[in-house]
């Protein structure tokens, strides 16, 4: 017998009672469950680690600086001055929104007298449905029509003034001083300094909102 025939004999001899399995010869074979999985905790932790390294490595924005609170006098004044704006801008583009959305009385109209200075208007008594009453006239009427009558419309008997006019008009009286009166609630948030509050910020112009469409509530709910 060769040498080699002898040396694999050899390596494959066993010894009596042994039982011989196919598993056996592999390597790793005889591996512990607690290596194994101590083996890949490790694997686990090396990754969570370079990815803290990568995160650490990574330049963080710059937090915004924090801008210092308005004061007090400033923010009373502002907001002052945007409830007076609101309010007349509600007061004048609440009758002419009624009457393009047809809540509307026609009627006639006598022109009783016409004013010049500051703000020009002028005055006359309108006739309407079983009544009448003496009106701020508004829309297409002068000084010369004065003594004349005159086509008018109201929103009802206590309406406070009479539009003379067609329905483009009407459009026009509303239509710009809504874009105003919503930029007027934006400057009402940035004048009551609410945008630089550190806490309650939301509360606060969630708080301008609501008292701007409050406003816009009551002069519609008043030129019924």
């Amino acid at each position: 017998m060769s040498r080699t025939h002898r040396a694999a004999g050899a390596g494959s001899q066993r010894y009596p009672g042994e039982q011989w399995h196919p598993e056996s010869r592999r390597p790793g074979a005889h591996r512990e469950p607690l290596e194994a999985q101590t083996e890949g905790m490790e694997a686990i932790r090396a990754v969570w680690e370079r990815a803290g390294e990568a995160d650490r490595r990574r330049p963080r924005p710059k937090p915004a600086p924090l801008r210092k609170p308005k004061h007090l006098a400033t923010a009373l004044f502002g907001t002052l001055v945007c409830a007076c704006l609101l309010m007349f801008l509600a007061w004048i583009s609440a009758p002419a929104l009624w009457m393009t959305m047809g809540h509307t009385q026609s009627g006639t109209v006598t022109v009783t007298g016409c004013s010049g200075g500051f703000a020009p208007g002028c005055t006359g008594v309108f006739e309407g449905d079983g009544w009448s009453a003496q009106l701020r006239l508004t829309g297409e009427v002068t000084a010369a029509d004065i003594g004349g009558e005159l086509p008018a419309h109201v929103t009802g008997p206590r309406a406070s003034s009479a539009y003379i006019g067609g329905f483009d008009g009407l459009v026009l009286r509303w239509a710009p001083a809504v874009v105003l009166y919503m930029s007027c609630g934006f400057a009402l948030v940035a004048a009551s300094g609410a945008t630089r509050l550190y806490e309650g910020r939301g509360a606060a112009i969630g708080l301008c909102w609501a008292a701007s469409a409050g406003v816009w509530i009551a002069a519609m709910a008043f030129a019924w």
